[in-house]
């Protein structure tokens, strides 16, 4: 991950103050340009080509397009097809430069084409536009305003943005599967969708649909590998960490894992159980009652979210993404997105009666995830350790795939999730496979303490985004 921003709402001093404000997403360098007074800057985590070379906000050979990029293109067949296509010669080994030369050969559509989580932005000096692009789900935070001159600011954080509290409702995160065309001579924008989820239901019979599973999520960990640094694994003893794990354990024996605990948690037993069998390294992260109680003001900070669940599994999350950047990993891989894909949440077993309803009720978790979860996690570990999460479960064509089964399938057995389990049968032992659903900051023991303070959560996360000096404010208001 790294952090990005800019827009003709900056000027020197808050383009500086933005990065400041973000570097926790990426302390291997940070930059800033300007184009008529079109600020973009970047806080890089280095992560393929370590160079110098690969440093951004990127230029082209001709210094008229540049990229600022949040995020990693898979090593999958889809990104070496692309980059087999493209024809302009490269000048490093990263994928900053993949998006790059993709937009200058092919334009804006490219974008369907990339194979990866991204937040980017686009600077075109030869049509005086930028171009806001997030990638099919919104796996990556990215934040943008307009104020009333339409001028335009964005970045990965709303921390970055000079605005504070009260101008919320100006705030808005460009729409997964979209990209946001900005003309910074004319301030006239544009909203464009280049993806949409299919709703084809897939009509193959159950076994070949279990061997499918297993078969996607395993080229999924390996696509996903991909790396110029050191990765490892959380792992919660949840039957999805777990198989993530497991996956990574056969193709790489020396992964790591980690998993963090309080007095209360339960996760650590079946997290102990998971390394055991696996035979690799398991990192136990210990957080006591006083330190989650003294985190809490400091995560609404880091999540800019007021949501109790949210904010316990980022506290849980930060203290991960400290021993994990201790321990000298930038990657870590995790078990999100799969209850989102097979809608294995209370609500919705409680309330989606027919297949029918089931189905939409996934489909709108999948929707809506980038507005919670994602943001949550990604922003928290990187806070913590600045450190980049990677989610196996949502890999384009195994979501495309999983998220068009057949929604007779929720349950069987009184167990959600019955495909995932049975397609790693006899692979991984039932204690694991069949261990009782908690969330995240349940299981680690975390969730009593935050709920107890859920009322308070909103007006202290209010307070912290008050600014002490309104100036900037006013500045870009007006």
């Amino acid at each position: 991950m790294c952090g990005i921003i800019g827009g003709n709402g900056y000027n020197v001093d808050t383009i500086q103050d933005g990065l400041r404000k973000i570097i926790h997403r990426g302390r291997d360098n940070s930059a800033y340009d300007n184009v008529n007074e079109f600020y973009f800057g970047h806080n890089r985590l280095s992560i393929q080509d370590l160079s110098t070379d690969a440093h951004q906000p990127f230029w082209d050979i001709d210094h008229t397009v540049c990229i600022t990029y949040n995020g990693e293109l898979w090593g999958s067949e889809f990104t070496k097809e692309l980059k087999d296509k493209i024809t302009i010669p490269f000048r490093t080994t990263s994928d900053t430069e993949i998006i790059l030369n993709g937009y200058l050969q092919f334009g804006v559509d490219v974008f369907h084409e990339l194979d990866g989580m991204f937040s980017f932005a686009i600077i075109d000096t030869r049509i005086d536009s930028c171009f806001l692009v997030r990638d099919y789900i919104g796996e990556v935070p990215f934040w943008y305003a307009l104020n009333s001159d339409s001028n335009l600011v964005f970045c990965s954080e709303k921390k970055g943005l000079p605005i504070n509290e009260l101008y919320e409702k100006q705030v808005k995160t460009v729409p997964p599967g979209t990209y946001i065309e900005y003309n910074y001579k004319t301030k006239i924008h544009k909203q464009h969708t280049y993806y949409e989820l299919s709703t084809d239901i897939i009509n193959d019979d159950r076994e070949s649909i279990v061997k499918k599973i297993r078969e996607s999520l395993e080229e999924a960990v390996r696509v996903k590998m991909i790396s110029d640094v050191p990765i490892c694994t959380l792992l919660s003893g949840g039957i999805d960490s777990v198989i993530i794990t497991y996956l990574l354990s056969k193709i790489y024996p020396q992964i790591e894992a980690f998993v963090v605990t309080t007095d209360g948690g339960t996760d650590i037993e079946f997290a102990r159980i998971a390394a055991k069998e696996f035979g690799i390294k398991l990192h136990e992260v210990y957080l006591s009652s006083e330190e989650i109680e003294s985190m809490i003001d400091s995560t609404l900070y880091v999540t800019e979210m007021a949501k109790w669940q949210n904010v316990g599994s980022a506290l849980a999350t930060r203290k991960l993404g400290e021993a994990i950047d201790e321990q000298g990993f930038k990657v870590v891989f995790s078990g999100d997105l799969s209850d989102e894909i097979w809608g294995s949440y209370g609500h919705i077993t409680r309330w989606a009666y027919t297949e029918e309803d089931y189905d939409k009720a996934r489909r709108k978790l999948i929707r809506d995830v980038h507005k919670g979860n994602f943001v949550s996690q990604n922003t928290s570990i990187m806070h913590g350790g600045t450190v980049e999460i990677r989610t196996p479960y949502s890999w384009r064509p195994f979501v495309e795939y999983s998220l068009n089964i057949p929604p007779l399938y929720q349950t069987e057995n009184s167990r959600m999730k019955p495909l995932l389990r049975d397609a790693f049968k006899g692979e991984i032992s039932d204690e694991l496979l069949y261990r009782k659903k908690i969330w995240f900051a349940q299981g680690a023991g975390i969730s009593g303490i935050i709920e107890k303070q859920k009322d308070t959560l909103k007006q202290r996360l209010a307070d912290k985004f008050q600014y002490k000096n309104t100036l900037v404010l006013n500045k870009f208001f007006g």
